[in-house]
This record gives C-alpha cells, structure tokens and sequence, in this order.
C-alpha cells in the first residue's frame, strides 16, 4: 500500500472551512456516498472514511465539492438539461459516476478517468485534487471527468500558447467539441455568475480558472472573455 504525504491548506481560503459543516449529516452522507459511487476500500487507510466530517481529510474534502456541485443554484432541485449548468451538472455527474476512488497520485493530474471495453469504468481522484484545488475547483473538476466517463476523450494538443505545455496531448479541439474542458470551465463560468451559497472570495476564483482553461486549455481558443 502506497503512503501519501500532504499537508493541508487554509481552509477558510479554499471553501473546506465554509462546507465542512454543511456536509456533516448522516443522510447527506448516505445519499452522497450511494449516488457517487463511493466504496470503502477506496476511501480508508487514512483518506476519511473512518473520519467523513474531518476537512482534512480526502473524503470529506470530496464530500464539500459535492454538496456545493448540488446546492449551488439558487432553485437546485430543478435539474433540467434546459436550465443552466448549475442545475444540470449535478445531474450529468452522479448519472456518469459509478466507482470514485482516492489514490496518492504522482502529482500530474488533478484525477483521471477510465472506461471503455475491458476496462474497469472509474474515476480517480488525486492527491492535487484534494489539496490544490478548492471547493468549486473540485466540483468543476468532478464534472470533467464525468464527461469523460460519458464519452468525451481529450482530442486535440494544447496550442503553443499554453500553459499546460505547447504540443502536448489533452486539450480539446475547440469549445463547440463539448468535451470535458468546455464542461468544467462552463461550470466555473456560471459558479461566478450565479452560485448562491457560497462567498465572493470562491465566486471570484471560479472566474479566474474559468478564463485560465478558456486560454490554454483548447486548440482552437474560444474567443471568450468572462467580464
């Protein structure tokens, strides 16, 4: 068994501190750990599942991300595909997602999706993912990888402006491909328009990496400047 090392950021700063207790409840817990695919040999050896209410851990940290992907538009409960992205997205997620699991990680990637024929269909979240990321970085980053489990491979190579390496594979050809990066970028876009819920602090920040992925994360850029 492999041994994680990380040290935990302000909490107040990434949103744990605001959501930690909202998520710490029996049947949001339940409902949660059901409707996501959660599984107990995946989420103990010290990554929460011993502890599902402690924001220093993984699970719970995980847990926060999902309450705010659920309740963050204002009339959350109306999950039509018509609505915007706030009311959809936690729909796409829990209808994509089947098997979550926390690993260590070697740093490279936020979480990664598998699926296909022979393959065992899952998601894996990271140790950036857990810690580098705040709340609405988690739930937008939940809605990537769903995307990817419905079916939206990476199809292009970032572009030579890119921050994420000129000419390496995982960027999207273009916004109208709808691909994971458009999925998790149009979901910061709209946390920062409308979330409710939530601070201004976390609104802003989905504002700011919702440009940064607009800039560096598509072949083609969209031509998109959120104002």
């Amino acid at each position: 068994m492999a041994t994680c090392t990380y040290s935990v950021p302000d909490k107040n700063a990434t949103g744990d501190n605001l959501y930690g207790p909202r998520i710490c409840s029996q049947s949001f817990i339940d409902w949660a750990w059901s409707a996501h695919g959660f599984r107990k040999s995946y989420w103990d050896d010290g990554f929460g599942y011993e502890a599902a209410c402690d924001t220093n851990r993984a699970l719970a940290r995980t847990f926060n991300a999902i309450w705010l992907l659920n309740y963050s538009a204002d009339d959350y409960w109306n999950e039509q595909w018509s609505n915007n992205v706030l009311h959809w997205g936690r729909r796409y997620v829990r209808q994509q997602t089947d098997d979550l699991r926390a690993k260590c990680g070697d740093g490279s990637a936020y979480a990664t999706s598998y699926s296909g024929v022979f393959v065992d269909d899952r998601i894996e979240l990271y140790l950036v993912f857990f810690y580098d990321l705040n709340v609405v970085g988690r739930a937008a980053t939940l809605l990537h990888e769903a995307r990817h489990q419905g079916g939206k491979s990476h199809n292009a190579k970032f572009p030579s402006w890119s921050a994420y390496g000129s000419g390496k594979s995982g960027a999207d050809s273009a916004w109208g491909y709808q691909g994971a990066w458009m999925y998790d970028s149009l979901y910061l876009w709209w946390f920062y328009a409308d979330g409710r819920r939530t601070t201004s602090a976390l609104r802003q920040s989905a504002k700011q990496r919702a440009q940064f992925i607009i800039d560096n994360a598509f072949a083609t850029h969209p031509g998109i400047t959120i104002s």
